[in-house]
This record gives structure tokens, C-alpha cells and sequence, in this order.
């Protein structure tokens, strides 16, 4: 699973990064919650010259068929194993699939008696979740684009902390899986397959990050508190 996650690299960076124009009015996100809007990254809509674009969604996927928007809090993950055939995601996974950007998520642990959050990186590099995006309109034609990470079975060094992890994007995979290819669930599974496990990095965080109305630059770094999982590389 993935409920909170980070990106705190600039909107200058995000653009370079995904050869994208720059977030409008981004800032830094150290605590990035559901039904929260960030920029993904997918394929554009209509004939453009860009291969990508950048588009501010609300993470929480709402499907097409829904009555209301209340559904995308309980839609913020899709695991990889189910979403080409489950009704929720299958008509976003053939058609609609994106890359969200990000430098780092959050894992909780039990911890004398009270749940504190890891910070998860690969080396806090800017990178992406797989992930798949939706619109839905209601019947005044008011319309909300959405967005859910794709989620695996976690990774060995990370089996101890949840047996859920996101879809790293490896790179080499980005285009086609942004693409209308008709293989993504091989490119998805290739995605699982690469996933660098010698670049994961974990530390305990502050607490404060439990709020989501919390989101100071602090919020990332590292505690001291003792008989907390760490991971330094």
C-alpha cells in the first residue's frame, strides 16, 4: 500500500526530469495525502507535438461509472496483480496510464505502542510510480480527473516494514507505458522486475507526519528516536 508519499524536488526539476513544461504553482510537497491534487505525467489527449504533459490530478481514482467523488478515497492504490481486469481500473489500465512523480513514500510501524512513519527512497532520487488516471463528470458536466499508484508485492528489504509496495516506473519503461500499447501488462511486469533494490533507503520520521495538514521540508529527515528500522545506504 501507498498512503502518503513525497516530492520535494522543484517544479524546475519535475519539467527537466520528465522533459515536461514546469507544475504551475508547484511547491514542494513533503506530505503528499489522498484526495490531495498533484502533477502526473501522461499522454496527451489531442495531436500535440510533446510525447508527455504534465496535468494536475486528484489522487483518489474516481471510475467513469461512479454516482458521486466520494468513491476515489478508498481507490488511492490498484494492485498490479488485479487492475487490467478489475471493473474499477480495467478501462484506465488499457487507456489511461500514467507516471506520478516522486522522490520518496511513507511506511508506518508499531513502535511502544504508538504507529510511527518510515521514509522509503531509492537514493531520494526523482523518479515516478506507475500509475493509471481517470475522468469522471457528474450531471452538471462538472468534470475531476483522478489518478491511483499501481501497488506489488514489496520488495525483500522491505517485507518487515508492509507487504505492499509502489510500482517504481524504471525509466527505460516510461514511454511505453505512457504509450497505447497493448502489452502493459508486460511492461508493467518488466517495471516489478527492475525495481533497484540495492538503492532503497529507510529512516524513521517525525511523527507530525501522522496530520496531513502537516507538510514542513522537516518532515523528511531523519529522527534518533532508538528500536526504529533503519536503513542508511
Amino acid at each position: 500500500m501507498c498512503g502518503r508519499y513525497s516530492l520535494i524536488h522543484s517544479a524546475e526539476e519535475i519539467a527537466a526530469r520528465f522533459d515536461v513544461d514546469p507544475p504551475v504553482g508547484f511547491s514542494p510537497r513533503a506530505n503528499i495525502a489522498p484526495t490531495q491534487t498533484m502533477p502526473v505525467v501522461r499522454r496527451p489527449d489531442m495531436a500535440s507535438e510533446q510525447p508527455r504533459e504534465l496535468a494536475e490530478l486528484r489522487w483518489g481514482l474516481v471510475p467513469f461509472w461512479a454516482e458521486n467523488v466520494k468513491i476515489g478515497a478508498r481507490m488511492i492504490n490498484a494492485r498490479s496483480e488485479t487492475a487490467a481486469t478489475k471493473p474499477s481500473f480495467r478501462a484506465a489500465f488499457r487507456k489511461r496510464r500514467c507516471l506520478i512523480p516522486c522522490d520518496g513514500f511513507y511506511e508506518w510501524v508499531e513502535h511502544d505502542g504508538k504507529k510511527w512513519p518510515l521514509r522509503i527512497t531509492l537514493d531520494e532520487q526523482l523518479g515516478a510510480f506507475a500509475g493509471l488516471w481517470e475522468r469522471w463528470s457528474d450531471d452538471d458536466g462538472r468534470v475531476v480527473q483522478t489518478y491511483t499508484i499501481l501497488t506489488t508485492e514489496a520488495a525483500p528489504i522491505l517485507q518487515k516494514l508492509h507487504g505492499r509496495m509502489p510500482v517504481w516506473a524504471d525509466e527505460t519503461h516510461w514511454d511505453s507505458w505512457l504509450s497505447d500499447d497493448e502489452c502493459a501488462e508486460d511492461i508493467l511486469a518488466a517495471m516489478i522486475e527492475a525495481f533497484p533494490e540495492q538503492s532503497v533507503a529507510y529512516w524513521p520520521v517525525s511523527r507530525a507526519l501522522n496530520r496531513p495538514q502537516n507538510d514542513e521540508p522537516a518532515l523528511v529527515e531523519e529522527i534518533s528516536e532508538q528500536g526504529l528500522p533503519r536503513k542508511i545506504r
